[in-house]
């Protein structure tokens, strides 16, 4: 293997490839850069994963093995993939990323569900290659004991997955930083307002070029790139994507790290080490744009499921609440999945935008691995 390339030569004004946005996205691209021998320069606007990258919730869960396609599979990669991409990130930088393949229970609430849970067993023995398998349990007995979930929110069993996992993503934003801080160049705190052909304009008026550009600042990306993809929007008023608001609560609660996520109506239970339990989250289109980091403490309804889930929870103090904005793209050609590659037309410029509620699994595929380079198809096999 070859060496890691030294620290960005400060000496040097114009860097191979100038990314705008330091989190999951951004940093994998910087990364990724970096090991190919480039010369990399990431800016952000405030600190590295201060938007969407840096919530707690860290689910990584695939889409169901059933109407098969190419985000579906894209997705399979991607999940499959991270555990070697995360152990060799840990390697460089001797920081955990608080990974595991934890699995995941969602309850099965009605009989006739029971012969969704089938088909879908079927279709995980033939797209996920028979490497994962996806049946019809009952609570084990282990999670029973632990009330994980109580039983009697699952009167017809639970559908488990052994190819669902858990990230920690401030563990995970922490690693990439330290790698791309060291060999790379990362400023933060700055900001890019406008782009043009081979330069970026920051917000005091002075302008950094870069043979090449990526812009994966989330959901602030757009405004960026409007000016680039405003043919390739899908909706009515031109626009590439919006940005869709997440909350979150991070509580503490005893529980063994053997756990599965629990997944129930959209609510997220994932069980972190450290005796830290994640529940999220809401989507919501209105939000207040002058305030994307404002909790709603009206806004719960995850919150309370989760308790309706595991009862013990009710007793798990709340360590910390957590509101953000994520992406998610209005394109032609990847519709709401990631866009991960060249923007038509300008050689220069490229995106990493995440797909909606997908990007932690996905952030460290590279462009030419991405739904936008492949044929859309109905069915792979």
């Amino acid at each position: 293997m070859n060496p890691l390339p030294e620290k960005l030569n400060q000496g040097r004004n114009v860097p191979d490839v100038l990314i705008v946005g330091a989190g999951i996205f951004g940093l994998w691209a910087a990364r990724h850069a970096i090991m190919a021998g480039k010369r990399v320069l990431v800016l952000d606007r405030g600190r590295a994963g201060d938007g969407a990258s840096g919530g707690f919730l860290g689910a990584l869960m695939p889409h169901m093995p059933d109407r098969w396609n190419a985000k579906k599979q894209f997705q399979f990669e991607a999940l499959t993939s991270l555990p070697d991409a995360v152990a060799a990130l840990e390697a460089d930088t001797g920081l955990a990323c608080g990974y595991r393949r934890c699995g995941r229970l969602i309850p099965v609430l009605h009989r006739d569900t029971m012969g969704i849970v089938e088909r879908r067993s079927g279709g995980a023995r033939e797209y996920w290659a028979g490497r994962f398998r996806l049946e019809h349990v009952t609570p084990a007995p282990g999670n029973a004991g632990a009330g994980w979930p109580d039983a009697r929110q699952a009167p017809f069993g639970m559908q488990f997955d052994d190819l669902s996992a858990r990230v920690d993503p401030r563990a995970y934003l922490a690693s990439l930083r330290a790698f791309v801080a060291a060999k790379g160049e990362l400023r933060e705190g700055v900001e890019a307002v406008r782009l043009e052909p081979g330069r970026a304009v920051l917000a005091d008026g002075s302008a950094i070029e870069a043979g090449e550009i990526v812009v994966a600042a989330g959901w602030r990306a757009y405004e960026l790139l409007q000016p680039f993809m405003s043919e390739m929007a899908i909706e009515a008023g031109g626009a590439i994507g919006r940005g869709v608001k997440g909350q979150a609560v991070l509580v503490h609660h005893t529980h063994g790290d053997d756990l599965p996520i629990l997944y129930a109506d959209g609510t997220y239970v994932v069980p972190h080490a450290g005796n830290r339990v994640a529940i999220g989250s809401t989507a919501r289109d209105e939000w207040d744009h002058a305030a994307p980091e404002a909790f709603d403490p009206g806004d719960m309804g995850f919150y309370e499921r989760a308790l309706e889930l595991v009862p013990a929870l009710r007793d798990a103090p709340i360590l910390e609440r957590w509101a953000n904005v994520r992406p998610r793209n209005m394109l032609a050609q990847t519709r709401h999945e990631p866009f991960m590659g060249p923007v038509p037309g300008h050689e220069w410029l490229s995106a990493r935008i995440g797909g909606f509620r997908i990007g932690m699994a996905v952030g460290h595929m590279e462009s030419d691995a991405t739904p936008l380079a492949r044929p859309r198809v109905s069915h792979l096999k």
